[in-house]
Order: C-alpha cells, then structure tokens, then sequence
C-alpha cells in the first residue's frame, strides 16, 4: 500500500483524510486527483460502448482517438475551482473564509474581473475553443466543472451575484492561477493528441453536451474511490499519471463497466435460450429469439398475457444483445419495490446459467433504495459513506458492489434489477440525472409492466427513451395489456429525429422494417429508421427536445418544463 501525504498540506490539494476530531491527517495532490479522474474518463472511453453512445449523440458513428484524448483532456479540468484559495483554506488546522469550487471559477468567466484574463491565460483557452464549434467547447468545459451533479453557467448565471476576488490572488506561497497553469501543462503531457492540429471537431449537439456531463460524473466517482487497490492518495507530488491509468483500467474491469470478460465467456456461437432457462423457449421467447441484432439501436414492444414468459425473452435478448456486443449490460425497471426484489432473485439465478464461472459473471445489483445487495451478498452502511459486505473482504471481487453502495450509482452496475423510479430519474431536473443517463446509455433498457404507469410516468419514460435510443441504445418494454395510445407513443419515442450513420447489414434501401411478430400489435423497431403513426403522419412530438437543451439551465428534456 502506498503511503499517502501526511499532515496539513503543503500545496494544492484535492481530497483531504480527517480523523474522527475532524483533523486533517492526509490529503492527496490536486494534480494527482486530477489525473486519476481525466484517466478513469479515458478508460471508460477505450472500454465500454459509453464511447459509441456519445458518438451518436453526437451524428456520428464513433469517436476517433483524437476526440477521446480532447475529452479526457476537458476531464482533467473538472477541478479547476478548487485552485481558488477558499477552498484551499478548508485543509488548515483551524478553516475559515472557505469557500466552494464550481460557481467560485464558473463566475469568473464573462466577468470583469482581472483574474478572468489570467484564467483565461492559465487555461488551454485557444485550443479548447478550437475544439468545437460555435462555443460547444465551452459548453463541455462547463459541464466537466459542474460534475457535482447539477451542471451551472457562467458568470452571474453561476449562482452568485459576485465572488472575493482574493480567491484568486496569490497568498501564502500559492498562487491559484498558476496551480491552473500547471494544471494544464500536465493536460498537454498527459493528452498530446488532443492539441495536435488538422483534426475534425467534437460534435457539438447539446445531447452530446448532456452525455458528457454525465461522463465525467461517473469518472469523478471512480477517481475517487480512495481504497489501495484503486486510487489510494499519492505518497509524492510526481507525475501521477502512469499510475492513474494502469488503475483506471482495473476499476472500469472490477466494478463491472468493462465487460469483455464476461462476453468472451459466452463462446463464439450465439447464445440459445438454453442460456437463460432450463426450459424449451414458448412462443413470445422463440419469436424475441428471431429479433436482429440492430447495430443502431432497438426498441421492441412485448404485450403478452401473464405467465407467457415475458421475463425470460428479456434475458435472452439481453444475452443475445450482450454477446454481439451492442449492449454492455442491462437496467431492468419495475413498477414496485416488492416485484424488483422478488425479480431480482430470478434474474441472479438466470445470470448463473448464462455465466457459470464466478470470475466473468456479471454481477447483479438490487437497484431499490433502502437495500445493499448485489447477487447473494447483502451489504451494511458504515460512518464515512463505506459499506461491509458478507463476502470475503480480501476477495479479488470485492470491488463488485460498488454500484449498488449508492442509489445514485444504481446504473452504473451490470446487470440491474430495481424500480422504475431510477430510470425515470435521469431524465428529471435533479442531481446526477446525467450520471444516471449516460450510465444507462450502454444498457438494454427492460421496463415491465408498462401498463401499470400513469399518464405521467409514461410522458417521462418517454423522454428516457428518445435520449436512449438517440444514442443507439436498446429498450424492450413488456406489458400484458399495453393501451394502444401507450404502445404508439413509447415505440415512437424520438422517431423522425436525425440519427448518426450507422453500418447496417441490411440493404439500404429506406424501407421500414418489418415487426417482428412477437404477437399481434407488437412492434420491434431499428434505431435509425422512420415510422409513422396510426394516422399516416410522422410523430415528431419529440423532435425537438435534443435542439432546446444548454448548459446555461439545467437539463431540460424533463416532462415537467421548469
């Protein structure tokens, strides 16, 4: 284990260890956390189809090695505020006159203020405006500073009316704007692909933006996950960064959100129904079986009556989806809590027999609020925001329960079992809605018993749906008695909206392809195609969501318009 930095700190720092008197006795270099969380954003990037859900946000099909080292780079930047001296002043022995670290640095851009030109200095600013056009690289570096949960403007809109400016001002052998200067020297070391010249712009779509956001929330959560397998605090001020990438690629393996081992063990042959049950499949699992595997996205209807096997066809086609690697995991949403925890054991039991190895079986996390469980191990809370778990605590897989240990990292997980409450709240204006979007994003999105819902719930599940499968996400909504006004509004979620190019096995000829035939009424749809509604006309309801959304307001695709 290594020895982290004793003591008051001596220079900038950016996690601090107290005792239980409240003391400081540890504390970890700003820069360092910065490149622990500029590393973890990089590998999920490299490792997870997060990478390719941006990309179609964005109108495109991926994302070159330019625009993840720019990203990651932006990444780097989320902490820039914690420069300022208040919030510096929280390390000494005995604080006062701190203050925060988003709203502090965000006021300073558009000010008058002079250390907005030395801010402006400090920061890669011609570069990163380069980066995109029309100011959408702004809008990125504001979203990576406001990764705290609710993303904020510039200047006034920043939430203050003004700020000290000694914040920013040299005191006490610290200079703020030039820890920023620093900062963004390491950026250039750590990431010189994002400032060579002739490449192509980041997309600059405020889906884009959104996905974005919640991208470097998931990283920030990683980075600062302080146990010694993973970020533990530097025990030096040298450059950290090798370090933080050989453990950033460990953690996006261990918690669940690189899943090549897990997809490598299905074998190479396409995984029958003999994967998810011991049974011979029935008739609505044998036609789910028949579904293509859509490189752009799906959204597949299951009205069926009850007891016909609903839930099994969901799981094989999340195998099926998950072995042709064009899901990652799987987010199953339930109207109760009783129902999700009663599923929950017969998804883990249908896990152990598409994944018989303990080693690459994707774990499965009780997504209900309240509960600390994933698979059979049940988990108690501890002062400090730490959890025990009943398993071996020394096991190589402890790490596993990570996403479960908070509601708000629910999505995060592998394979999720929970109430339709989680989903639903990423697309509300609440803290972390981007965390939970952008994790969801990689998921076969499974919602039960849609029928059970009211007029509400379903406007918002149809917000959820279009920013899924704007992305190339993939849904599968089951139901036993579906209202017809229902079916048409959630499987035309987001149709007649631009969609990325997508390679396709099918001829392109731009005919709607045909529904598979699940049942009478029900539909399966490709991602990038066109439908029409019951009356002949396109259903733009949605259209115009991705094209209102900023980063001056919160995020707006939210059902109830603030």
């Amino acid at each position: 284990m290594l020895a982290a930095m004793k003591g008051i700190p001596t220079t900038f720092w950016g996690k601090l260890e107290r005792d239980d008197a409240g003391a400081v006795t540890g504390w970890h270099p700003l820069l360092a956390h910065c490149a622990d969380v500029a590393a973890c954003a990089e590998a999920i990037l490299e490792h997870t189809l997060i990478r390719r859900r941006l990309a179609a946000l964005g109108g495109r099909e991926d994302l070159e090695a330019a625009d993840v080292a720019r990203l990651s780079a932006l990444a780097a930047l989320h902490d820039i505020g914690k420069f300022n001296l208040g919030f510096q002043r929280k390390g000494d022995a005995e604080p006062r006159d701190t203050a925060g670290h988003v709203s502090e640095v965000l006021f300073l851009f558009g000010s008058e203020y002079p250390e907005e030109e030395r801010l402006l200095t400090a920061l890669p600013t011609e570069e990163i405006l380069s980066w995109a056009p029309d100011g959408a690289a702004c809008q990125l570096l504001t979203a990576s500073i406001g990764h705290h949960g609710r993303p904020v403007a510039w200047g006034h809109a920043s939430g203050l009316s003004s700020i000290d400016s000694t914040l920013w001002k040299a005191q006490r052998g610290l200079d703020p704007l030039a820890g920023i200067a620093s900062l963004t020297a390491c950026t250039r070391v750590w990431f010189p692909l994002a400032f060579s010249e002739g490449r192509d712009p980041l997309p600059a779509t405020p889906a884009f933006q959104h996905g974005f956001a919640g991208l470097v929330m998931l990283a920030d959560w990683l980075g600062s996950d302080r146990h010694a397998e993973l970020f533990p605090f530097a025990d030096d001020l040298g450059d950290r960064m090798p370090f933080a990438r050989g453990r950033a690629r460990r953690a996006v393996e261990q918690m669940g959100l690189a899943t090549h081992g897990a997809r490598s063990a299905l074998g190479a042959e396409r995984p029958g129904f003999d994967r998810v049950s011991p049974h011979p499949p029935r008739d609505a699992q044998a036609k789910t079986m028949i579904l293509p595997d859509d490189t752009c996205g799906s959204l597949t209807v299951l009205e069926s009556e009850t007891g016909s096997g609903k839930t099994e066809a969901a799981l094989v086609r999340f195998v099926r989806l998950f072995h042709a690697g064009l899901v990652d995991g799987m987010t199953f949403a339930l109207p109760t809590r009783t129902a999700a925890t009663q599923l929950h054991r017969r998804v883990v039991d249908a896990m152990k027999l598409a994944f018989p190895s303990d080693a690459t079986r994707p774990v499965v996390v009780l997504a209900v609020p309240g509960y600390l469980q994933f698979d059979d191990v049940t988990g108690r809370r501890l002062p400090g925001f730490e959890v025990l778990w009943n398993d071996d605590k020394h096991a190589a897989t402890r790490h596993r329960g990570w996403a479960a240990e908070q509601p708000k990292r629910f999505l995060a997980g592998c394979v999720v079992v929970g109430t339709i409450d989680q989903v639903l709240l990423s697309s509300l204006r609440v803290g972390h809605a981007h965390l939970r979007a952008t994790s969801l994003l990689r998921h076969l999105l499974v919602v039960d018993e849609v029928h059970a819902s009211d007029a509400y719930m379903n406007r918002i599940l149809e917000e959820v749906l279009a920013f899924h499968l704007d992305a190339g996400g993939h849904a599968f909504l089951m139901s036993a008695t579906l209202g017809a006004s229902v079916r048409r509004d959630q499987s035309s979620a987001g149709i007649g909206r631009p969609r990325p190019p997508c390679n396709r096995q099918e001829p392109g000829d731009g005919r709607q392809p045909e529904h598979a035939p699940i049942r009478a009424g029900a539909r399966h749809r490709r991602g990038s195609e066109g439908h029409q509604g019951a009356d002949g006309r396109s259903d733009g309801r949605l259209r115009e969501l991705a094209s209102g959304l900023s980063f001056s307001g919160l995020r707006s695709r939210s059902a109830v318009r603030h």
